[in-house]
């Protein structure tokens, strides 16, 4: 029996974490998405980010992750904050998920592999079932639904009947487009047709998501009031496994800043640096700024160091704590 050192098995698993990064990149990159990889922190396992991706008003935000059972808590609470901060989509892209056009939903993100992003980006008119422990559901198109009822004569009670929901939840399908069980779905198809499902998109994901995200906001009087920012019209969002240290958004929605608090007790100027740099990643796809708070002494410093790395300052505001 050969033997296999945990240094050998640490470096397959970082080549296999490399090679589907690179296929999701290439995903993206076929469709048109921009994207940026952030890189802090340095350790792989550490961090809860490792993709942001934007065309248009679809935005991802990814992180990659071998086995299924290895997703943290801190991980999902950091997916979740950023994807409410940024409006976007929250995805593991894990190695484990083998059945293509499933998405698996878990604990307010998405599980999917490299396939089923690639049908998704690409718009596929495949149908995909959204997985939620162990039952299944299917997309119904409101509009779709209400189409068929009427070519058909049915009443909204004729149609509840028929496919055992309540006439209450049958309005609720009749209105907003909506997950069913797949239990239901199969009566409704059985008497309208199939034409009332409606593919798995990037829209109909976000809908799901701010449906069911819980408020995981953040207090952090003592950095706005360092900022000088009005909690009054701000919301902040605490991220504790990436760059940026906290998102901080206008309660309209329309400005957004990634704050790095450079805590000397924490890590070091050095490190400061490089998260502002991993953070500049995300002003080059998102209309942003970066706020960083550091000791005053340390200021000159920090500002010294983002010039000679060739950082736009213009985004970058340094300011000094007292």
């Amino acid at each position: 029996m050969s033997y296999k050192s945990p240094r050998s098995g640490l470096s397959q698993r970082k080549r296999e974490v490399k090679l589907l990064l690179e296929r999701v990149k290439n995903i993206l990159s076929k469709y048109d998405y921009s994207f940026e990889v952030l890189n802090y922190p340095s350790s792989y396992r550490e961090r809860s980010i490792d993709l942001v991706a934007v065309k248009d008003e679809s935005r991802l935000l990814i992180r990659i992750k071998l086995g299924i059972k290895n997703i943290h808590k801190e991980e999902v609470n950091d997916l979740i904050n950023a994807a409410s901060a940024i409006n976007a989509v929250p995805l593991v892209l894990n190695d484990e998920i083998t059945i293509d056009s499933i998405v698996h939903e878990r604990d307010g993100i998405y599980l999917i592999s490299d396939r089923t992003l690639s049908n998704i980006v690409s718009c596929s008119p495949d149908i995909f079932l959204i997985q939620r422990r162990s039952d299944f559901y299917i997309r119904i198109n409101s509009k779709k639904l209400e189409r068929a009822k009427l070519e058909r004569g049915l009443s909204l009670g004729e149609l509840a009947l028929s496919s055992g929901v309540s006439r209450r939840m049958m309005f609720d399908y009749l209105r907003n487009d909506t997950n069913v069980s797949l239990e239901v779905a199969e009566r409704l198809i059985e008497v309208l047709g199939e034409d009332i499902v409606e593919p798995i998109t990037i829209d109909s994901l976000k809908s799901g998501f701010i449906k069911t995200v819980p408020n995981l906001t953040a207090e952090s009087d003592r950095i706005l009031d360092t900022l000088k920012l009005d909690k009054n019209k701000t919301v902040t969002y605490k991220i504790n496994k990436s760059a940026p240290d906290y998102i901080i958004i206008t309660k309209d929605g329309c400005e957004i800043s990634f704050v790095i608090e450079g805590n000397i007790e924490k890590v070091t100027m050095r490190d400061v640096v490089r998260k502002i740099l991993e953070t500049e990643k995300l002003t080059k796809i998102l209309p942003s700024d970066i706020k960083t708070v550091v000791e005053n002494d340390v200021k000159s410093f920090v500002l010294d160091e983002l010039s000679a790395c060739g950082a736009n300052l213009n985004k970058i505001l340094v300011v000094g704590r007292k």
